[in-house]
């Protein structure tokens, strides 16, 4: 009789993440225009600094949930866009709202998409190497 499937995590090929194309600098520079005006750009500066206001977490949650959606269906390359936002450090700091927020509104699959663009992007980051330090 067979036993359960183990998979040997350290010997799974490394993921290939999407790459950059002429196209998505448009996208990107689209993002980053609505990302660095207002009423985005202040509540942006608090996540960069770690102090995000109860007000600023649904506004940014919604923009990077559209991020990930862009990432999920190819139309923003992945290193891109990792390389630019840092999804999983954004979820990291917003992901208890998000979920306080999905319990009060009954909507389980609220920022969905964020989420689980962050773990790719947590992936995506611990795959690349430190740049500007020696080993």
């Amino acid at each position: 009789m067979a036993g359960p499937v183990v998979v040997d995590r350290d010997r799974r090929p490394p993921r290939t993440f999407k790459r950059e194309t002429a196209e998505d600098t448009d996208v990107l520079l689209s993002l980053m225009g609505v990302l660095h005006s207002e009423p985005l750009s202040s509540a942006f500066s608090r996540v960069l600094r770690n102090d995000v206001k109860s007000i600023d977490v649904l506004p940014l949650a919604h923009f990077f949930e559209e991020i990930a959606v862009l990432i999920e269906r190819g139309h923003l390359a992945e290193d891109l866009a990792f390389d630019t936002f840092a999804l999983d450090l954004y979820w990291d700091q917003l992901q208890s709202q998000i979920k306080a927020a999905r319990k009060a509104s009954h909507n389980p699959k609220l920022c969905e998409n964020f989420e689980a663009e962050a773990e790719v992007a947590r992936e995506y980051r611990d795959s690349q190497p430190a740049r500007g330090k020696e080993n």
